[in-house]
């Protein structure tokens, strides 16, 4: 009988013991997300103040850090061979986002020319127009992250448009076979354009990260006197039980 109840207790200490380094795991990393967006908020703040650059002079300050800064550069578009980046949701509705190879005297720079919804068909890539005239355009510098789980399924064949899973641009150049620029241009949002731009670059704000960090946190004392209390209660029924 003891034999069970001591089994039984360390059962019980094992999986209270492994739910609070879990939750409290989880509240540590919530606080180093909220650390990060405050970081990112700093980021887009100085990039702000920095006011807009020219490309040209972008690339000669290496000083500078590229992330969220306002450019402006002037080139050609690529009609033809440009990207169709899925699953794209924009106000609950399906698409893609439009990325474009233009050609500038400081090199090939992928732009992204913003949102278009899915034709009803998902065999069915929706048709972009796309200008090829030297034209400026202006917008804000991202650097693309990629996600290791997910593969590529666009076969090196010739054909346009390519539709990928994310922007990675060392497959991006193999498509094109040419040296693009390390960084993708989100361009400035133009009702003219047919595009929707509404780039989010701060999805969830540095407080809510700490909510939920003092939630797990919460929830990891929660379980400790959860499981104090009622072994304490058990004690005192072994030990009324044992009279």
């Amino acid at each position: 009988m003891k034999n069970s109840k001591l089994n039984f207790l360390s059962v019980a200490s094992l999986v209270t013991f492994f739910a609070v380094v879990i939750m409290f795991t989880l509240g540590v990393w919530q606080i180093q997300r909220a650390q990060e967006k405050t970081d990112r908020l700093l980021s887009i703040q100085e990039a702000e103040n920095a006011g807009q650059m020219t490309l040209h002079n972008l690339l000669k300050d290496n000083s500078n850090n590229m992330l969220d800064m306002s450019i402006s550069m002037e080139g050609e578009a690529d009609p033809i061979r440009y990207f169709l980046v899925d699953n794209k949701i924009n106000q609950g509705r399906v698409g893609y986002h439009v990325l474009v190879p233009i050609k500038t005297l400081q090199g090939w720079v992928l732009a992204n020319f913003g949102w278009i919804a899915a034709m009803n068909s998902r065999n069915t890539l929706p048709a972009v127009k796309l200008h090829s005239d030297l034209t400026e355009y202006f917008g804000m510098v991202t650097i693309p992250t990629k996600n290791v789980m997910v593969q590529e399924t666009a076969k090196l064949d010739g054909e346009w448009p390519k539709l990928l899973q994310q922007v990675d641009i060392e497959i991006m150049q193999q498509h094109l076979q040419q040296d693009l620029l390390p960084f993708v241009v989100l361009l400035n949002q133009d009702l003219e354009s047919g595009f929707e731009r509404h780039w989010q670059r701060v999805v969830m704000p540095p407080e809510k990260h700490l909510a939920y960090a003092a939630q797990w946190f919460l929830l990891a004392i929660a379980a400790v006197v959860i499981f104090v209390v009622a072994h304490r209660k058990k004690q005192q029924r072994n030990t009324y039980e044992s009279r």
